[in-house]
């Protein structure tokens, strides 16, 4: 039951994320941007997308990349950016935790929710990691829930494996 409740709040997520995509020409507003912007505040820009909701799709930044003198580099760069991103993510779900009103909800679910996080969480934040799902959003569950932090440390360095696999994908797209 926590299970499927967990899928359907990220199939939510993803639902919201595709009806705002649609209402606003995001790739068009982000194009635009990284064509404006000096290649240090397009990383800053990207850091702070992963550390909070994720809501930029680091695909974009991965196809400017392309544009770069040392593309798979700034792929390197933004990868770890990410990695610590949801770093970042994993410790501002832990002081959401601490607001009382996020932590009496989080209660009310009890240890079997807690429980359940822990028996699927795992595989929920790895296929965060390596799929377009709101990567950040699931780091700040994992943080809430008090997923093992060593662990979390490990497993999400699949992210960067998605950002070097998506790049090699993606390039051989753009002549």
């Amino acid at each position: 039951k926590n299970a499927l409740y967990l899928l359907l709040s990220l199939i939510f997520i993803i639902a919201v994320i595709v009806f705002v995509q649609n209402l606003i020409d995001i790739d068009q507003l982000f194009k635009s941007v990284l064509h404006n912007l000096p290649t240090t505040d397009i990383f800053i820009l990207f850091f702070f997308s992963e550390s909070l909701l994720g809501l930029i799709p680091p695909d974009i930044f991965i196809v400017w990349t392309k544009t770069l003198a040392h593309p798979y580099m700034a792929v390197a760069l933004l990868s770890i950016l990410s990695y610590i991103g949801g770093i970042n993510s994993y410790f501002i779900g832990m002081q959401a935790n601490r607001i009382a009103k996020l932590r009496r909800h989080v209660m009310e679910k009890g240890e079997k929710y807690a429980k359940q996080i822990e028996r699927w969480g795992q595989a929920v934040i790895i296929i965060a990691a390596l799929f377009p799902l709101p990567f950040a959003m699931v780091c700040v569950v994992a943080g809430m829930a008090k997923f093992p932090f060593k662990r979390f440390l490990i497993i999400t360095i699949t992210r960067i494996l998605r950002f070097f696999v998506y790049a090699i994908i993606l390039y051989s797209f753009i002549h």
